[in-house]
């Protein structure tokens, strides 16, 4: 009876560390897509290969260098833009973007008069105003979202340590506890590509309808190949464990000794 109560108390810890588990990775997830702009920054390049972002960029910097400089600087904008080491050169303001979108600042995005000598390769532009990226506005929902991922990771961290001390010390049958995590795994690897890619791909742009709640989306599809790596690694580890306790199962039975008492007295009256 008390085997059995521990083993049911043994499934309960494993069970709250599982769900730990699932929102510490989920949150891990969010925070290198959605919450952490200085990811922006290192990405750039991926981020100025959207369009969208790359024709608003060169519009917002042709229509108010133009005047000053006494010419459209459109063309030499797009050649910049178009290569790995101009769209660099963006990389403060798009992780300064990124900042504002989620309400991790109040600062707009620039592009200093500095940046701009080299982006539209004139010198006349060190005389020009900063550019201002406009249509920046912060999205409330990601800004809730960011504080509630910030403080949920590590507490989910420590659940999982916690829980786990717990399970293992109630002393859970080993085939149940690998058939369990055969299958959390496998759950993982579906959390994986939710909030690795389909979240962050599709939500920013979902809640707003400003260009720069692309970046977010950029980030995703700049780890996309990362993330379904991962997710295939742990479906597999996950389908091992499963097939692994299938066979501790089997083995348990058959090296279970055969009961021969009642063999014995039908032998004994006969």
């Amino acid at each position: 009876m008390m085997s059995a109560v521990r083993r049911s108390f043994a499934g309960l810890f494993f069970g709250a560390a599982f769900v730990c588990a699932c929102l510490a990775l989920s949150g891990f997830l969010l925070n290198r897509t959605i919450f952490t702009p200085a990811n922006s920054r290192d990405a750039a390049p991926s981020v100025m290969a959207d369009t969208t972002i790359r024709d608003e960029i060169v519009r917002e910097i042709a229509v108010k260098t133009a005047p000053g400089l006494g010419r459209d600087p459109t063309d030499t904008l797009r050649q910049v833009t178009s290569v790995k080491d101009g769209a660099r050169l963006f990389g403060d303001a798009l992780a300064d973007a990124h900042a504002y979108l989620i309400g991790d600042s109040d600062s707009p995005a620039i592009i200093t008069p500095a940046q701009l000598v080299t982006i539209v390769r004139d010198e006349r532009a060190a005389d020009l105003q900063p550019v201002v990226l406009d249509d920046l506005r912060k999205i409330t929902a990601l800004s809730v979202g960011k504080d509630i991922v910030g403080w949920m990771v590590p507490l989910s961290l420590i659940g999982v340590v916690v829980f786990l001390i717990l399970c293992f010390l109630a002393h859970p049958e080993r085939a149940a506890l690998v058939r369990t995590l055969g299958l959390g795994l496998i759950v993982l690897a579906a959390l994986v590509g939710l909030f690795g890619y389909v979240v962050p791909k599709f939500l920013p742009t979902a809640l707003s309808d400003s260009v720069w709640a692309r970046i977010p989306t950029r980030l995703a599809d700049d780890g996309a190949v990362t993330t379904v790596i991962s997710a295939l690694v742990l479906a597999i580890l996950g389908l091992a464990r499963f097939a692994s306790s299938a066979r501790m199962g089997r083995s348990r039975r058959w090296s279970t000794p055969v009961s021969t008492y009642r063999y014995r007295e039908e032998r004994r009256w006969s």
